[in-house]
């Protein structure tokens, strides 16, 4: 990904490992809406928001699974963020104040605290890359968003104005030969991203799909709010590198 957006939702996949076809088929519109959603993500200094996602896969018993979660998130760019996960995956919390990463298990009341880089985007970028961490929701949030759909996709449309909860919403699908994208921006001034969805597609579909909810960037976030305390007996536990 190129020119990263300084403030960053959590939970990657890895949406755009996908091959370009050598035509394309490319809605102007389209574009248009996912820079606009991008540059104004990116003029950001602090926002809250939640988060829900729906993820169809294949589990460890080779039955085709659906997993729900929720997410509380707060940012403040570019070097401090606190999350707040609960659903199918758990109980858990994610802290960065600018200096460390600290993971931390509701369910189980262990912890891991990880040196990061400087910013938000380099810290989830190392950590995904070292230790397999997903931070879902993240890739529609990137000012380089549509540069990265003109990359990975072959057909890019806008489809008309859909309404989500009795908000109306730019409607946007992309088409490669083994993935669906779609993507839908609030109709306003603000264009926020309201949903979004990717489907791997073939015999067994694999969808992830995310809602954003609650968009509140006129908060100022205190600095404490991003500094992990342990619970009382909590216990720190190691994460090994993917590599080893």
């Amino acid at each position: 990904m190129k020119n990263y957006i300084s403030l960053l939702i959590f939970c990657l996949i890895p949406l755009f490992g996908i091959s370009q076809a050598p035509k394309q088929v490319v809605d102007s519109i389209a574009i248009g809406l996912i820079d606009k959603m991008g540059q104004i993500l990116g003029g950001m200094e602090s926002c809250t928001l939640k988060l829900s996602t729906m993820q169809d896969q294949v589990n460890e018993q080779g039955l085709y699974e659906r997993r729900f979660n929720t997410h509380d998130v707060y940012l403040s760019g570019p070097n401090r963020f606190a999350i707040r996960s609960r659903g199918n995956s758990g109980d858990q919390g994610y802290w960065y104040d600018g200096a460390l990463l600290t993971w931390y298990s509701y369910d189980e009341n262990n912890y891991v605290t990880i040196p990061s880089s400087s910013n938000i985007i380099a810290t989830i970028d190392s950590v995904h890359t070292a230790f397999g961490v997903n931070f879902p929701g993240t890739d529609v949030l990137y000012p380089s968003l549509a540069d990265d759909v003109l990359e990975n996709f072959d057909m890019v449309r806008y489809v008309g104005i859909k309404t989500l909860k009795g908000m109306e919403c730019f409607h946007i699908i992309a088409e490669s030969e083994t993935h669906n994208f779609q993507l839908w921006i609030e109709n306003s001034t603000l264009y926020l991203p309201r949903k979004y969805l990717i489907m791997k597609k073939g015999p067994t579909p694999e969808i992830f799909e995310c809602t954003y909810e609650s968009w509140d960037s006129g908060e100022q976030l205190p600095d404490a709010l991003f500094k992990f305390t342990p619970p009382e007996n909590a216990r720190l536990i190691s994460i090994m590198p993917k590599s080893l």
